[in-house]
């Protein structure tokens, strides 16, 4: 039987599911992905900086338009 704390957890508003990156890196590590050096840089950056979701992903966008 699996623990309590392995279940996911669900937004107090939304009632959806909420995917942390701790439970991400575990999705993608099980599908043998890995985040490059440069994302991962570009991930911490973000956390640091607390930006939120949304910004994230616009940070994101900016660095794979760099790199073209």
């Amino acid at each position: 039987m699996k623990s309590p704390s392995s279940r996911a957890s669900r937004s107090a508003k939304t009632g959806q599911f909420v995917l942390t990156s701790a439970r991400g890196e575990k999705i993608s590590a099980v599908e043998g992905m890995t985040l490059s050096p440069r994302m991962a840089k570009l991930l911490a950056q973000g956390v640091r900086h607390g930006l939120s979701g949304d910004e994230r992903r616009s940070l994101i966008k900016e660095e794979i338009r760099k790199k073209k």
